[in-house]
């Protein structure tokens, strides 16, 4: 009986309306969205009983390392795909000149992906340091 009384004590039945412009509206939802909070009564809630209010913070670090590892994703798998075309079009035909072209073709994709390996592994030693800095 006792957990009912204060299941009612909790709830809340009371309302409070407000009118705001459409302006103030959209600021509203504005600053809603910046916050990590989903409803906007909880958000309210936390401004007028003087809570403090969890604001969501985007790291630019984060974002340019982001960036950066898409980009070098899209030219590994280019190269990862140029690469497997060579080496089953190495394995496909007996030793010739033919070979020996595709074979060249090989090692010059070979060279381009452990370069670019060596990249993203100077790029991740770069942010590495800088995150561990701050």
């Amino acid at each position: 009986m006792k957990n009912s009384v204060r299941e009612n004590h909790d709830k809340r039945t009371c309302w409070c309306n407000i009118r705001l412009t459409e302006k103030e509206h959209e600021a509203l939802f504005g600053k809603l969205k910046d916050t990590t909070y989903n409803k906007l009564s909880d958000y309210l809630r936390s401004i007028i009983f003087n809570k403090p209010v969890n604001v969501k913070v985007r790291n630019q670090s984060l974002d340019e390392f982001m960036n950066e590892l898409i980009g070098l994703r899209q030219e590994l798998n280019y190269l990862g795909n140029n690469f497997n075309q060579v080496v089953k079009k190495l394995n496909s035909i007996p030793p010739s000149r033919e070979y020996l072209t595709w074979l060249g073709v090989s090692e010059d994709l070979q060279r381009q992906l452990l370069s670019k390996i060596g990249i993203i592994q100077v790029r991740i030693d770069q942010f590495s340091d800088k995150w561990l800095q701050s």
